[in-house]
């Protein structure tokens, strides 16, 4: 049995309550989303200026051939058009 579905049998009716609002709310999905990316993009930071970034914020652009897609992220528009500037200039 799914071990989710399992502590799901084993909690009282309060933790349910509460856990039903969450959901509703949306914040059980917010948690479930931020530790997700905190195991996938552990200490991201800016490639341009080193800083760290913010998951809301940051800004995203896919490069690269149909078969070799790269990501960067960036905390800021003016790092993703320096970024995109510099690339330019090596093509």
């Amino acid at each position: 049995m799914n071990r989710l579905a399992k502590l799901v049998k084993e909690l009282p009716y309060d933790d349910l309550v509460r856990i039903r609002q969450d959901i509703a709310e949306g914040n059980m999905l917010r948690l479930v989303e931020e530790r997700i990316a905190a195991f996938e993009n552990p200490n991201r930071v800016c490639p341009v200026c080193s800083t760290p970034l913010d998951p809301e914020t940051s800004i995203t652009m896919y490069f690269g051939p149909k078969g070799f897609r790269q990501r960067a992220s960036f905390d800021g528009e003016d790092c993703l058009e320096y970024f995109v500037t510099k690339m330019r200039k090596k093509a």
